[in-house]
């Protein structure tokens, strides 16, 4: 249910839904970067999770892999318009650069959103994330901010989650960390919870 009414696909699809991309010929640059609000609804169940709204944007996936829900992304710096392409997972860094992360639409199946495809991502409001693969860093208090985790690439497995934001880290890692923060955790999580969901709600309240 979208409070837009008639979005061009419903979360948990994507804009091919599976049909073949020709890659020289593609279909939605028109609604690159386009945003709908829907209700915190599960699509395929229709069962409400909180009463807040979900804003929502249509983006490309221009990374070389299929980019999978519940994991953070990553914008394009090169594309026309910033915000409007992912082109990896996001991952925690000191640099100097932007290192924005925000949810790939959770409802996607396990596929998530192939190359050359359009999905939407999670600009504000609940969602849930992936965790980390490790033990100590998926720990989560209600309230705690979330940040994204550390990861070798913007494909590898650890990169695209999250962790709690630690005001114990260097200057440079702590600075990125408020800079690039993700949301609030609206669930628990304890050592037994990794690489499984937390809701977030996204946003820089």
């Amino acid at each position: 249910m979208a409070r837009n009414e008639n979005p061009p696909f419903c979360r948990g699809e994507t804009f091919y839904n599976g049909e073949t991309i020709d890659t020289a010929n593609l279909g939605g640059l028109n609604l690159e970067g386009a945003e709908w609000v829907f209700e915190d609804v599960h699509p395929s169940t229709g069962v409400k999770r909180t009463n807040r709204p979900v804003r929502c944007r249509i983006v490309r996936n221009t990374a070389i892999i299929a980019l999978e829900g519940k994991r953070l992304a990553s914008f394009e710096a090169g594309a026309l318009e910033y915000g409007s392409r992912i082109d990896g997972y996001a991952l925690n860094s000191a640099a100097d650069t932007p290192n924005e992360g925000y949810v790939i639409d959770e409802y996607l199946p396990s596929g998530g959103v192939a190359v050359n495809d359009l999905c939407w991502i999670v600009i504000e409001g609940p969602s849930a994330v992936l965790t980390t693969v490790a033990a100590l860093p998926s720990v989560f208090s209600i309230g705690q901010w979330a940040v994204a985790a550390t990861g070798v690439t913007s494909g590898a497995t650890t990169a695209g989650r999250i962790i709690p934001q630690v005001f114990s880290s260097t200057a440079g890692t702590l600075a990125a960390q408020v800079q690039n923060r993700v949301g609030r955790a609206l669930s628990a999580a304890t050592t037994a919870n990794t690489n499984s969901s937390v809701v977030l709600d996204i946003g820089k309240w």
